[in-house]
């Protein structure tokens, strides 16, 4: 039976056993799998504790989008994050208020917004979706607040060089 990562029922070599020097046609395989060392174990994803829930508006005019492994902190500056649902209720009201011009209602949202600081454990900093490797997740204008989003610590060894511009390489320690 074929299914991801399949050809003609086989699975498809470990990359460690792919020979170089050998030209292999992918769009022969079907796209979606992964290569696990078992693979009916039970696997779980993103185990690292720690996580955390956050709100998020986006007070831009064009739809952001984040991968599974980029430091939030560095994310679009449109996007405001809130770590409880009464401050991001409060900026939502806020964006709306007709009393207010538009530049008016976006620096008083930013207000209540949770600070992108330095603070390790805090939310964003130091943290990234909670998704599979390689998806993404979209936030429109239209629909602010988004719904609230897991996010998880970063893993490894918890650098993240090369996502702003100018930014000092003694800023990209998370801890």
């Amino acid at each position: 039976m074929a299914g991801p990562g399949r050809k003609l029922g086989l699975p498809l070599p470990k990359p460690s056993a792919l020979d170089p020097s050998t030209s292999y046609d992918p769009s022969q395989y079907e796209v979606g799998g992964v290569w696990v060392k078992d693979p009916a174990a039970h696997h779980v994803l993103n185990d690292q504790g720690n996580t955390a829930s956050l709100y998020v508006i986006n007070v831009g005019e064009r739809d952001i989008q984040i991968g599974s492994h980029i430091h939030l902190a560095d994310v679009n500056r449109d996007l405001l994050f809130f770590t409880d649902e009464d401050k991001a209720a409060q900026a939502e009201n806020v964006l709306t208020d007709p009393s207010l011009e538009r530049d008016e209602q976006i620096a008083a949202a930013r207000k209540l917004a949770h600070g992108r600081s330095k603070t390790p454990g805090q939310a964003p900093w130091g943290y990234r979706l909670d998704v599979a490797p390689g998806d993404s997740k979209r936030f429109s204008p239209e629909n602010s607040p988004s719904d609230v989003i897991e996010v998880v610590p970063i893993g490894g060894n918890r650098r993240v060089p090369g996502l702003r511009k100018g930014k000092k390489a003694c800023d990209i320690a998370l801890d």
